[in-house]
């Protein structure tokens, strides 16, 4: 994984007549100290939160009107890897290509369905896979093809053979491989992105995370958001980061919250973006109660932690690998007054 200096926010902005979807290019280079300074204690440091506002947008995303159906809505993928580019599809199931980097556009092979919200999706080398559970279990990649005319090809790949069946996480594991737990019927499954073909991982535990876990060389763990124990009230999710090398049930290990929000405002949503280096993006969303005294509202809170090895009387995570203990350094945390009621991505 190339290192990232950008996470991709996607709003969808309120028009009259349509609606449209803004990219923002947030700079995570400035959030991320020399060294935290120190505080008085982690509670502390897990209130201390700044008050910023959003770049402006870098790209517009204009959904085709459709008379028939009314339905405007987009989805968002990352192509991650070497690529850290952005696929979007629309409605009507055709699909573009934005370089961040390069602030350019190219076109995509269409889908062979309308995407239905939200979609799992996970990048394996240059392809990226998106699994549809709501329609049926429709499985499709946007496979690249490296050759006198370089670009993806969308290919039809065969679902998980379960049924009523909904995805909790999902992790990349070898390098070739898709491992997802899925809600009802437990387990890991896995998908052999070079043979095509499904497996069974197990069926006595599951990948304790919520959504996608990522790999982290510098420390050997997949690292991904899980509930915490610590805090049941807020059903809050913390990082935590788990090996999934050995053969025996790994260990989970568990770091404490990054950010603590006032009573005021309840989680909606968690999401982690893997910048590499062992740093991260935590961004939490927000809403007030509807009798608050604005109204409804809805914000985001973006956090830059780091994962660093310590000694074992310094680990905050359980114990690490080879024998060292593992911390989290949280660095600068943003938020950011949003419209209420429209979506998002944190790509």
């Amino acid at each position: 994984m190339s290192v990232r200096r950008f996470v991709q926010l996607v709003l969808e902005e309120f028009a009259p007549r349509r609606s449209n979807y803004t990219l923002r290019n947030i700079d995570m280079d400035r959030f991320f100290l020399p060294r935290p300074s120190p505080v008085p204690s982690a509670a502390a440091a897990a209130d201390a939160v700044e008050y910023g506002s959003l770049p402006c947008p870098a790209m517009t995303f204009y959904p085709p009107s459709s008379s028939l159906s009314g339905n405007q809505n987009m989805e968002f993928f990352l192509l991650g890897g070497n690529h850290n580019m952005v696929v979007a599809a629309d409605q009507s199931c055709r699909t573009v290509l934005y370089d961040p980097g390069e602030h350019a556009v190219r076109t995509m092979p269409a889908l062979p369905y309308q995407v239905t919200l939200p979609a799992t999706s996970v990048t394996v080398g240059d392809d990226l896979y998106i699994l549809d559970v709501d329609d049926g279990g429709s499985f499709h990649g946007l496979i690249y093809e490296d050759g006198l005319n370089e670009d993806w090809r969308c290919c039809a790949l065969p679902p998980p053979a379960l049924s009523d069946f909904e995805v909790d996480s999902y992790a990349v594991i070898g390098g070739t491989d898709i491992w997802l737990s899925t809600h009802g019927n437990g387990g890991i499954y896995c998908f052999d992105t070079v043979r095509h073909a499904w497996s069974t991982v197990a069926t006595r535990w599951t990948l304790p995370f919520v959504g996608l876990a990522e790999y982290c060389h510098e420390h050997g763990l997949w690292f991904g958001l899980s509930h915490s124990t610590r805090d049941r009230r807020r059903r809050s999710l913390v990082l935590s980061a788990l090996d999934l090398d050995g053969g025996e049930l790994p260990l989970l290990r568990s770091f404490p919250m990054e950010f603590t929000p006032p009573d005021a405002l309840n989680l909606v949503s968690s999401d982690l973006v893997n910048l590499g280096s062992g740093k991260f993006c935590i961004a939490r969303f927000f809403r007030t109660d509807e009798d608050h005294r604005d109204g409804e509202e809805l914000f985001a809170v973006l956090t830059a932690v780091e994962v660093e090895r310590c000694d074992d009387d310094e680990d905050d995570a359980g114990g690490g690998a080879n024998g060292g203990g593992l911390r989290m350094l949280k660095h600068r945390s943003e938020m950011y007054k949003l419209t209420s009621e429209m979506m998002y991505w944190v790509l």
